[in-house]
């Protein structure tokens, strides 16, 4: 039987259930480039709509200056692993696969660690990296949220063919950064508009939970292998 030897994971939205913690370091955000915050309701309505990676940023401010504010910022407080995620992680663990989370978080690798720890999780994951690592690790973003260059590090640093290899994300960057390295990829959203998005940019499947995401990898690498040009 024929699994991944490799899972790129993404945190936010994909393992960490952290909707509650992302609006609040986007309104931190928008305070702190002086302007009003978001009520929820505003806030989610752009999230579910795909359109706040754009609308949220005040006039006159670099959009790379306020989503690097935001990732600094970004912290769980309020959220907790997504549903599924201890049953998703232990059966990837039970076969040995290498679970690697990626996180577009600006903050160092620790404390996700220790978020991990705190839910029961770090177990059965082998390797954090963050955007953070990026610098420290001599590595390039070559644009926002890239997390391309932690791949195919990754990838290198372990000697896994790309095509071993799995990504699952929840945002469009996600898709973009496995499809430069040429990693198969697995969309998670709920949201109509946000699965609209994946598609488009070239997820190979889309799924609305981590449950789902068993099937999408046994589609991919058993038998339906041409939806991701395998």
């Amino acid at each position: 039987m024929y699994w991944p030897k490799l899972v790129f994971i993404d945190y936010d939205l994909t393992l960490m259930d952290s909707l509650l913690d992302f609006y609040e370091a986007v309104n931190k955000a928008r305070k702190f480039y002086g302007d009003e915050p978001y009520s929820f309701d505003e806030f989610f309505k752009l999230f579910v709509s795909d359109r706040i990676s754009y609308e949220a940023v005040p006039k006159g401010v670099s959009e790379r200056d306020f989503w690097r504010y935001f990732r600094r910022v970004y912290i769980t407080r309020y959220g907790k692993p997504m549903d599924g995620a201890l049953y998703f992680l232990t059966i990837l663990h039970s076969i040995n696969t290498l679970n690697i989370v990626v996180t577009g978080r600006e903050i160092p690798s620790t404390i996700i660690w220790d978020e991990l720890r705190r839910f029961g999780l770090d177990w059965a994951v082998d390797e954090v990296y963050t955007i953070y690592d990026i610098s420290i690790l001599g590595g390039e973003e070559e644009i926002l949220f890239d997390k391309s260059w932690i791949l195919r590090y990754v990838l290198e640093k372990h000697g896994i063919d790309p095509l071993d290899a799995v990504s699952i994300g929840d945002y469009k960057t996600d898709v973009l950064s496995s499809a430069k390295v040429g990693v198969p990829f697995i969309g998670l959203s709920p949201y109509s508009e946000r699965k609209k998005s994946l598609i488009e940019n070239g997820a190979c499947k889309v799924v609305n939970n981590l449950y789902e995401v068993l099937t999408a990898i046994y589609d991919i690498f058993y038998g339906r292998r041409s939806m991701c040009s395998k």
